[in-house]
């Protein structure tokens, strides 16, 4: 994947076609040049969190007001056993009344790829009932720990679509249903009537999304007690 790409830091794939739906800060004049530290901050009056971005013409670093950063995760416990129990946790920031999180539907499979999707799900529920109304605010970088969750919604849910469900290799994908609703949602978010809203996926170390990850588990803590 290439360190370059447009002011949105979408990267390229080895064919030199932009990645739509991903998002690496790296691959953005804007954004590549902010010390890690200082790249997110949380935004009080907003209650989200949002990028920050060196100014092109001045270089002081200043909020893209337009972004709004959420961290999902998925948490399972007992995972691949017959009484396992799995959450979703998606996270604004700290003390943000957006943040989120819930056990996971008894009839759902409870594994912790599953809760991942979930929370996915939960969270485009929540911009689309809440923050959506804020028209100030149209860029969602979507923090994940989980790489597939990324590739699948930024590289492969369309052809997917076109072979019906199924791998290259002819295997079903699994979640392929609900993978496909969330493709179709992000869609009509993107591109449809009420849309405007540009949504890109950013692929994070499992430890820099500790806290999604605890509120996934202070759902199981709850469900436990």
């Amino acid at each position: 994947m290439s360190l370059f790409g447009n002011g949105l830091g979408e990267p390229y794939d080895e064919y030199g076609e932009q990645i739509r739906r991903q998002f690496d800060p790296l691959c953005s004049p804007m954004y590549r040049h902010v010390p890690k530290n200082q790249l997110v901050v949380y935004n009080p009056v907003k209650n989200v969190s949002q990028l920050q971005m060196r100014h092109p013409r001045t270089g002081v670093i200043e909020p893209d007001r337009l972004t709004v950063v959420l961290s999902i995760d998925g948490a399972c416990r007992g995972n691949g056993t017959p009484t396992a129990r799995a959450a979703w946790g998606v996270y604004f920031g700290p003390q943000s009344p957006h943040n989120a999180s819930g056990l996971l539907d008894p009839t759902l499979p409870q594994t912790s790829s599953r809760a991942e999707i979930e929370a996915l799900s939960q969270a485009l529920r929540i911009i689309r009932t809440t923050i959506s109304a804020d028209y100030t605010m149209t860029r969602f970088r979507i923090r994940t720990d989980s790489e597939y969750l990324m590739k699948a919604l930024s590289l492969w849910i369309e052809g997917w679509i076109e072979n019906g469900g199924r791998r290259a290799q002819g295997k079903p994908v699994a979640h392929y249903q609900v993978l496909k609703d969330i493709h179709e949602r992000l869609e009509d978010m993107e591109y449809g009537e009420d849309g405007g809203m540009d949504f890109k996926f950013w692929h994070v170390p499992r430890e820099k999304n500790r806290e999604a990850d605890a509120l996934a588990n202070q759902a199981l803590d709850g469900w436990a007690s």
